[in-house]
């Protein structure tokens, strides 16, 4: 995992829609979409688990490599995602009823994408 997991600060200089741009990921609301219908494919409700966290997190794997022209995932790509992971986990834990589609992916998406934003000038 990476190194910290406070959340997403929206006062940094990268936008969460373009985060994904120099992997070639014009607009970030594409991952969204894609994200979501990996799991409404597999008729996932959401319920705040580690379980369905996974999933989230291997649909938006999913999502990401169907969307680039490269193998594999970068290393700062997959510690931007495990420490959305948690970091929303933590947000939805006491909210069993929130919206799958309106909610939860677009806030693991802002997360990611913040995270993305960090961890790529690393790299």
């Amino acid at each position: 995992m990476g190194t910290e997991r406070a959340p997403y600060d929206e006062g940094t200089n990268c936008s969460s829609s373009d985060s994904f741009d120099d992997h070639g990921i014009e607009r970030g609301d594409q991952l969204v979409s894609r994200t979501y219908n990996r799991l409404a494919a597999g008729e996932l409700a959401f319920e705040p688990t580690e379980t369905f966290f996974d999933r989230l997190e291997e649909a938006f794997i999913w999502a990401f490599l169907g969307s680039v022209d490269q193998n594999g995932i970068p290393e700062h790509v997959t510690l931007a995602i495990e420490d959305a992971k948690a970091v929303t986990l933590e947000q939805f834990n006491d909210q069993p009823d929130a919206d799958l589609r309106n909610a939860v992916v677009p806030a693991f998406y802002q997360q990611v994408a913040g995270f993305h934003c960090a961890y790529r000038e690393t790299e």
